[in-house]
């Protein structure tokens, strides 16, 4: 079974807000990335948190929460935290690492990534000529991934086993969050 992360554990800084609150639809946006990927993974989907977790973590109260003490070394951590959970259930073939803030990924696009994945290989996300998040590592990278530090996140896991990788093209990965103009264009060019 594929058990997923959303990670949105970063302190926003370049947002100078607490993105992960930001409203979408009346959801904040975290939230709402959660709920979109715990329905293709039936209640295996959880949050990781970081800055500002005790702000957020009070509106979650229904959600599965990781709290990641190390948020501020960088992404890494935060995959690193999701691995570590990970490494003792029995029944985890795999783990989905997506972000909080890829708010235009849909349940068709994870439930693309999911049957793209065999339990061997890493499913890359790919959109244009760029590869990356969401991303589904098998058990056997857990080791890997629980060593990771900083804030290039996993790139250095799918470079090294690069002949282990397939990719899955989505193309509503290629759009995150990271200032508040990028969430006032996804608003005014979405209907909700």
């Amino acid at each position: 079974m594929i058990y997923g992360f959303v990670m949105a554990a970063g302190a926003s800084r370049r947002f100078g807000d607490i993105k992960q609150l930001a409203k979408i639809d009346g959801v904040p946006m975290a939230l709402r990335s959660y709920n979109i990927l715990n329905k293709i993974l039936e209640e295996r989907t959880y949050l990781v948190l970081g800055s500002n977790a005790e702000f957020i973590a009070r509106d979650f109260q229904e959600v599965n929460t990781i709290y990641n003490r190390q948020w501020s070394v960088g992404l890494g951590s935060s995959i690193s935290r999701a691995a570590t959970e990970m490494e003792n259930e029995s029944k985890c073939s795999g783990i989905l690492i997506t972000l909080g803030d890829q708010v235009k990924l849909n349940e068709q696009d994870y439930q693309k990534l999911v049957d793209f994945y065999d339990e061997e290989k890493i499913v890359v996300s790919s959109y244009g000529l760029k590869k990356g998040p969401p991303v589904i590592f098998p058990r056997k990278y857990f080791e890997q991934l629980i060593r990771l530090k900083g804030d290039i996140g996993a790139r250095e896991v799918i470079r090294k086993n690069s002949n282990f990788v397939i990719s899955c093209k989505l193309d509503n990965a290629s759009f995150d969050v990271d200032y508040k103009d990028d969430f006032r264009d996804f608003l005014s060019q979405n209907s909700f």
